[in-house]
């Protein structure tokens, strides 16, 4: 896949990601968080199966030859990160979550370095430090008092190992799949991934699996196919075209779109806030390689006039 349209991919993707907070939200005053999660990977799970079986031939040799690192995606990526992110947002505040969320693309860049072998240039550790500056600006609205009394609590730990959790999640994609397209890659970890989800669910509670009200139930339709199915099919699609390191920058956007939906919601966003968005837009466009690729066409215009 080229990088310019993987790079308008990853860019969608964070917002499917952005607005699931929004549905989320909404979704989890009726139902309790664990079930929630459970009910959105059995449905994304499902719909990813289908779409794998409509548009490519299960290749049963490869996944049997990649089933330790398939199983080691999803119970790293798609477990072990949607329950400590559910379960760590009940005992700490949304601003403490954001913050420490802003710390994936830095363990996904590092565990890259370390794993993978990938080169940290300058222009990856700027844009980090911007996207990180940018959305500090963001959750505290600029103020400094917000920062300073933050508290920490054991859900700021679950939300800590969550981060590393994505992190690891990224480099077994790009380190040990082998000869397994992004699509089957995908599918294989979210069933994977979705059946540990249900267990667990059923296990602490046996009706988690009771039919949520239908308005519900529709926003978590909307989370299964787009905040799910084709966020994790573009974002496996990043991992293997342009590589964790630089993938991982474009989840800073995540609480960018977060507060554009807000705002068309009706809620007010201060100054600062948009000056936080702009950093952190400009540190992706940094660290990722999408400023190259846009400057690129107005060097080949000027050189041939």
């Amino acid at each position: 896949m080229k990088q310019r349209p993987i790079y308008l991919l990853l860019v969608l993707t964070t917002l499917f990601w952005g607005a699931n907070f929004n549905l989320g939200k909404y979704v989890l005053a009726s139902m309790s968080p664990l079930a929630a999660a459970a009910w959105r990977f059995a449905l994304a799970s499902l719909l990813m199966s289908a779409y794998l079986l409509l548009r490519e031939r299960p290749d049963w040799a490869g996944i049997r030859r990649n089933l330790l690192p398939l199983g080691g995606m999803a119970l790293v990526g798609i477990f072990g990160f949607n329950v400590c992110f559910f379960y760590g947002l009940q005992t700490t505040s949304s601003v403490n979550g954001a913050l420490i969320m802003t710390l994936n693309p830095t363990l996904t860049v590092l565990l890259a370095a370390l794993v993978v072998g990938e080169a940290i240039s300058w222009r990856q550790v700027l844009g980090l430090g911007l996207s990180m500056a940018g959305v500090v600006i963001v959750v505290t609205g600029g103020s400094w008092l917000v920062l300073s009394q933050l508290g920490f609590a054991a859900g700021d730990g679950l939300l800590l190992l969550g981060n590393l959790c994505w992190a690891v999640y990224a480099v077994i994609g790009k380190r040990a799949i082998k000869g397994l397209s992004s699509l089957q890659t995908t599918a294989v970890t979210m069933l994977i991934g979705a059946v540990a989800i249900a267990l667990l669910s059923v296990l602490v509670s046996p009706d988690a699996f009771r039919l949520p009200p239908a308005s519900s139930l529709a926003a978590i339709g909307c989370m299964a196919l787009f905040g799910t199915v084709l966020a994790y099919l573009w974002w496996n699609d990043g991992l293997r075209t342009i590589g964790p390191a630089r993938t991982s920058v474009f989840f800073d956007l995540v609480p960018i779109f977060t507060m554009l939906i807000s705002i068309g919601m009706g809620e007010h966003v201060p100054l600062s806030q948009w000056a936080g968005a702009l950093l952190v837009i400009s540190g992706v466009l940094f660290s990722s390689g999408a400023l190259d690729l846009l400057l690129r066409p107005a060097a080949a215009a000027g050189a041939h006039p």
